[in-house]
């Protein structure tokens, strides 16, 4: 049989396809970035979002009713099957709601937001220094209804009591129920319904909560810790570690870093 030499031409031909190969398939690997999987084991609780203002702040009534007025115009169902493929929403639905409110809406006021960063889709940073997301989106059709302009400020769930007594920010608009900080804080009603869930690995040989004994899990904030406490688990857990964001939570445990993480049930779709 004659030897047929690779021809330049061939050759091209044949690192092209390899090329192709290794950009449409990428986790064809042992080690590519879809090699891991992951799976929902469990829910710890229910819980409605709200978004929390100082104490005895007017301007809770009023950004209550410009979301009133929203969901009954039917945007936050609309941003709700946008960013997370279903209508998660609960905010109470009421026309006109601003033309009652009791506080003077003063024109072009600024406010400051809290949110939190690295929580897609919900509300993460872009390079610029904006934000995109559910969250942010639904602060602008606000700002809109109201001819107000709103600044972002990231904080995190623990310090929202603090960062709204010091005058830093005007609002708190997490993903998060604020439940521990009624005391101190006014809160709108619940305007999206959540949960908090169980995610590991798909492989990994946990299938039931009950496995978790002894197990190290990951969370993000402290709403995610107490959902553990609520549920029992954690008196059984060896230990929780904090992370930056969900992405450090998900990679920490696609390397065995941790056993578990808890996480929005909003979000875990984008993840699992």
């Amino acid at each position: 049989m004659k030897d047929r030499a690779l021809s330049p031409r061939r050759i091209a031909l044949l690192v092209l396809c390899a090329v192709l190969t290794i950009t449409l398939f990428p986790g064809c690997g042992r080690n590519g970035p879809q090699a891991i999987s992951f799976k929902v084991i469990g829910e710890l609780n229910r819980e409605e979002f709200r978004v929390a203002f100082r104490k005895d702040d007017p301007l809770c009534e009023i950004i209550t009713a410009a979301m009133e007025e929203l969901s009954a115009e039917g945007q936050i169902s609309r941003l709700c099957a946008q960013y997370l493929g279903a209508d998660y929403s609960c905010m109470p639905a009421r026309q006109e709601a601003l033309r009652v409110v009791n506080a003077e809406i003063a024109p072009g006021r600024k406010l400051r937001i809290g949110v939190q960063d690295g929580v897609a889709p919900l509300s993460s940073s872009r390079s610029d220094g904006s934000f995109s997301g559910l969250i942010p989106d639904m602060a602008e059709l606000v700002a809109e209804k109201l001819g107000w302009t709103f600044d972002y400020m990231v904080i995190n769930s623990e310090s929202v009591a603090a960062e709204l007594g010091s005058g830093n920010i005007d609002c708190a608009w997490m993903a998060a129920s604020f439940a521990e900080s009624e005391s101190s804080c006014s809160l709108s009603p619940g305007w999206l319904r959540n949960s908090h869930q169980v995610v590991v690995v798909a492989e990994g040989g946990i299938n039931r909560k009950k496995q978790l004994k002894n197990k190290v899990i990951g969370i993000t904030d402290a709403t995610s810790l107490a959902a553990l406490k609520e549920d029992g688990i954690f008196e059984k857990i060896t230990s929780v570690w904090y992370y930056d964001d969900l992405n450090a939570c998900f990679n920490a445990l696609a390397a065995g870093d941790c056993d578990a993480v808890v996480l929005d049930s909003i979000v875990a779709s984008y993840y699992v």
